[in-house]
């Protein structure tokens, strides 16, 4: 379906911004933006998969360490349910001996459901061994509502990582210019499926010409201070005091 996006074969990816047929009253929409673009990937090398989720580990903190070496085996199970408990994805990125666990969160047009769905994600999801070595990724348009959790009691001390589809747009961007093959085929669709929902990347301002300011003659906007001394002294009219008045209730004046 991303090609079918990308190359304007469907428009069912309007769902996703919120259109719906007569007949439809629900629409799975992050399920099926999970499966539409981290699904392919997937199906990719082990170490392209590692580059991907390293890289969006890593974006915005790059203090983060990796394993040294390429990915040597990667799985990515989608919507595994344990302990009553069904994240979206747990990724599992290894390098020999040595292993890695993400436990991801996606959301698209709706909140957490309940406060505490990331607490439980961490704390009874994953046992006490495996969050030593795993990272817990909240991806949403907003991450306000991570943020809260944080704030609320943060419990992963530092490895609950926000990232917005903006920061997966930007971390494919960046992957593109590495020229990697496999993910470069890959991204480009997503890059596309992205634009088609609304995500696109900020071109900044290197293509704007400076203006060229001609000072005109005479003050345009502000003619300066020159403090209090022109300033003319008001007239102010003698006081009469000798006449006194007075309103009645009714608003009258009498003399």
């Amino acid at each position: 379906m991303l090609h079918a996006f990308t190359r304007n074969k469907s428009r069912l990816y309007r769902r996703y911004l919120g259109h719906r047929d007569h007949n439809e009253k629900r629409v799975p929409e992050e399920d099926e933006i999970t499966a539409l673009i981290m699904g392919p990937l997937a199906f990719l090398p082990a170490s392209e998969i590692g580059r991907f989720w390293m890289a969006l580990v890593r974006w915005g903190n790059p203090k983060i360490v990796f394993p040294k070496g390429a990915v040597t085996h990667a799985e990515m199970a989608f919507w595994p349910k344990r302990r009553n408990i069904e994240p979206d994805m747990l990724v599992t990125l290894s390098w020999g001996d040595d292993h890695q666990l993400l436990l991801v969160e996606f959301k698209w047009r709706a909140p957490l459901s309940g406060d505490d769905q990331l607490y439980k994600q961490w704390q009874e999801y994953l046992s006490h061994g495996e969050r030593e070595h795993a990272w817990h990724l909240f991806i949403a348009p907003d991450t306000t509502e991570g943020s809260k959790a944080i704030m609320r009691e943060d419990v992963w001390d530092g490895r609950l990582l926000l990232r917005t589809w903006f920061d997966v747009l930007n971390t494919l961007h960046h992957l593109n210019e590495l020229n990697t093959t496999h993910l470069h085929r890959w991204s480009e669709e997503v890059i596309g499926c992205l634009a088609k929902l609304g995500i696109r990347p900020f071109r900044g301002f290197k293509h704007l010409s400076a203006v060229e300011f001609t000072s005109p003659r005479g003050f345009v906007f502000w003619r300066g201070f020159e403090g209090f001394a022109q300033m003319v002294t008001p007239v102010i009219p003698p006081l009469n005091i000798s006449q006194q008045a007075f309103f009645t209730v009714t608003g009258g004046l009498c003399g």
